[in-house]
């Protein structure tokens, strides 16, 4: 069945989706990756994504059920490697700030001892940015149909709605007065690895169509909920209260809407996520952005909790730091703190999170690891094989921890009526690691 873009966004509401519908793909989509590409993305990120699997402690045919589905689904399309055929000259990802296009976590909550392993990747086709593919889709719809063998409740009815609202099938023409231009990047797809079987994700990036309508993203974004079909309507259970907070800010202060996330699950079992960017680094500011301006409080262990983490990932003394005191100066277009808002079905209040980019603030790698397997020891927190610490540093093949900052990317905080969850994000540094190489076998160029 040939599949274009057009009539993928066209086809009539479907409840279940199958095999069928999402593994359709134009001629010149089936043009695979050369397999030096595939073989070095295993090689590199494969390798990576198992070792934290052991470390996690998931069971043997976990891992292989998982590492088989990167080797032979994710690997093929993650587009150019640079060691292969080089970083793709039309399509820069913008999921990490090097533009590798995946980015891996552990994440520690409650109920568990040790982490979920999660990762999240952006599909790149091998005619990305070209007239045949000219938003990157064809790889993300070739993926989702690989998926499906991985889960049995997959379910794309809120994933066809957002994805036709909230991205721009044309670049608009460029305009005098815009000073910069969004990333080219329009969706991601992520993954939670369950024992047997994962759930999937996707992430839509409204800035292109933003920039299409003349309008805010958070307008287009709310535009899109407002047209949301009637069996996804009880999601929006809590938005008057995430609206109400956004909209009590200056237009000059306001946080700034950057991605809305959904569960490719059944729209009752489903959450829309609103990630929303500050450029105020205080932890004074981050408590009135969790709390949604004092509609959710947060208890005094909570915000202890939250100091702690603060002080162990941005080296910072406890006893002398200030709340109101704003982290260094960085001028970076992931600067600021990221800020998570989750929409579902009878919740009354947004659940809340906050990315710390520690990448941007921190000292270095070998820091933000001390810091948080710290963090987690003192609540029981480890991984199976030992210390987050321990764990980091077999992660990190490629440089000393200590060499700088750049494979943490984020430390994730939430805690919501006694649950509470610590996420680490690691960034391979792909393409990184591909201009440190170029320099050193290249004495005339400069890093």
């Amino acid at each position: 069945m040939a599949l274009t873009l057009l009539n993928f966004l066209a086809w009539p509401f479907k409840w279940k989706w199958t095999l069928e519908d999402v593994k359709g793909t134009t001629e010149e989509d089936t043009i695979k990756h050369s397999a030096d590409d595939i073989s070095l993305w295993v090689e590199d990120v494969g390798s990576m994504l198992q070792s934290m699997l052991v470390m996690a402690g998931y069971p043997s045919d976990s891992e292989s059920l998982h590492t088989k589905f990167f080797r032979e689904s994710v690997a093929r399309s993650l587009g150019s490697h640079p060691k292969g055929c080089g970083p793709p000259d039309s399509w820069k990802s913008f999921m990490t700030d090097d533009h590798t296009p995946v980015e891996l976590s552990w994440c520690w909550s409650t109920s568990l001892a040790t982490p979920t392993v999660r990762y999240s990747v952006e599909p790149i086709g091998p005619s990305a940015g070209q007239e045949v593919d000219p938003i990157n889709t064809a790889a993300s719809q070739r993926l989702l149909g690989d998926a499906l063998c991985l889960t049995n409740d997959l379910d794309l009815y809120l994933h066809r709605h957002l994805q036709s609202l909230l991205l721009s099938r044309n670049e608009p023409a460029r305009r005098e007065h815009q000073k910069s231009l969004p990333p080219q990047s329009q969706s991601f797809m992520a993954f939670d690895l369950l024992e047997k079987s994962i759930v999937v994700k996707q992430y839509y990036l409204p800035g292109w169509k933003a920039l299409e309508e003349e309008k805010t993203k958070i307008s287009v974004i709310r535009d899109a909920f407002q047209k949301l079909p009637a069996p996804a309507k009880g999601l929006l259970d809590s938005i008057y209260i995430f609206n109400e907070f956004l909209d009590s800010f200056p237009d000059n202060l306001r946080p700034v809407a950057e991605i809305v996330a959904i569960d490719c699950l059944d729209p009752s079992q489903s959450r829309l996520k609103i990630y929303v960017r500050s450029p105020f680094t205080t932890l004074k500011s981050v408590i009135e952005m969790l709390s949604l301006g004092g509609r959710a409080p947060k208890t005094q262990d909570e915000l202890d909790s939250l100091r702690e983490l603060w002080c162990s990932v941005f080296d910072l003394n406890p006893a002398e730091y200030l709340d109101d005191q704003p982290l260094s100066e960085k001028e970076h277009r992931t600067g600021g703190i990221l800020y998570y808002f989750e929409l579902k079905r009878g919740a009354k209040i947004p659940k809340s999170k906050a990315y710390l980019p520690v990448r941007h603030y921190a000292k270095n790698d070998e820091q933000i690891a001390r810091g948080l397997s710290e963090y987690l020891a003192r609540r029981g927190r480890t991984l199976a094989t030992g210390s987050y610490y321990d764990g980091v540093k077999k992660l990190c093949k490629h440089r000393d921890l200590a060499d700088g900052l750049g494979f943490h990317t984020y430390i994730c905080w939430a805690s919501d009526q006694g649950q509470w969850n610590v996420t680490a994000y690691f960034n391979p540094e792909i393409y990184y690691q591909s201009e440190v190489e170029n320099v050193k076998t290249d004495p005339g160029s400069k890093h």
